[in-house]
């Protein structure tokens, strides 16, 4: 079962892949806005979340429940992104299917869902980092984690490789950083956010929509913006940047919250 899970995980991302995912952090002025647009041929996105309980952080999750397009698994519910209590903030992406680096093979299989766990229990990148990078990381032989948190650091880890913002802007699509031989380059979507970065980097949810929104596809289900110090989120659903839909953080970590549809929310 374990197996046919984690199969069916490198199928789903490489499939958000074959659409387009884009994200965006900037990170100065004393915020740091993340954000992200969620690419797939599926509508019926949802949030929800579990509460802070003890050491473990309360996260707000945005996701779907994958319901066998993959395969003959059982239907269970995948968190594309993720913004817990300490202030770190996660999003999901296909990419490229590289080989696995020889040393990655000895470490020790991962038991669970790494993106529970990295949202439950870490507080920063480097936590984040550390856990993900602990564990053989096959289960992400076409998959990368964007990460952020409200210290201002940020970077992408992908199977063999960590990237990580040396300033104070960052911007990831489907294609590895570390190597852009592996395919997906050159991009579009890539060359739309940093040139939007470069002209401006206002540390705001609304210039990091608009850089989105300038990159955001038609298949683009929903899209996610935070900042990460002062625990504001919006939502955009289906592209549409005029109506953010606001998230009430705090209250979903301190009391979580059954599945909502985002259509929902509007």
């Amino acid at each position: 079962m374990k197996t046919t899970l984690v199969v069916a995980v490198l199928l789903l991302l490489a499939s958000v892949s074959a659409t387009a995912c884009t994200g965006v952090v900037i990170a100065k002025d004393g915020h740091v806005i993340a954000g992200g647009n969620e690419d797939w041929f599926r509508n019926d996105s949802y949030l929800w979340a579990e509460p802070a309980s003890g050491r473990l952080h309360g996260v707000v999750y945005f996701g779907y429940e994958i319901r066998g397009e993959f395969g003959g698994a059982e239907p269970y519910w995948y968190e594309f992104q993720g913004i817990n209590s300490a202030g770190l903030f996660f999003d999901s992406f296909g990419a490229p299917c590289a080989g696995l680096p020889d040393e990655e093979q000895l470490k020790p299989r991962m038991n669970g869902r790494i993106e529970q766990s990295i949202m439950r229990w870490c507080s920063t990148v480097e936590e984040a980092v550390r856990m993900i990078t602990q564990y053989d990381r096959s289960f992400m032989t076409c998959t990368q984690y964007l990460l952020a948190d409200k210290t201002g650091a940020a970077a992408v880890v992908e199977n063999g490789a960590v990237v990580r913002m040396e300033g104070d802007t960052f911007a990831l699509t489907n294609f590895h950083l570390s190597d852009r031989t592996h395919g997906g380059w050159p991009c579009r979507r890539y060359d739309i956010a940093t040139r939007w970065l470069a002209e401006n980097s206002e540390p705001t949810i609304n210039r990091v929509a608009s850089i989105l929104n300038a990159a955001h596809t038609a298949s683009t289900r929903y899209s996610v913006v935070c900042d990460l110090v002062t625990n504001e989120a919006n939502v955009y659903y289906l592209g549409d940047f005029g109506q953010p839909i606001a998230i009430d953080l705090e209250t979903l970590w301190a009391e979580g919250s059954d599945r909502v549809a985002l259509s929902d929310l509007r």
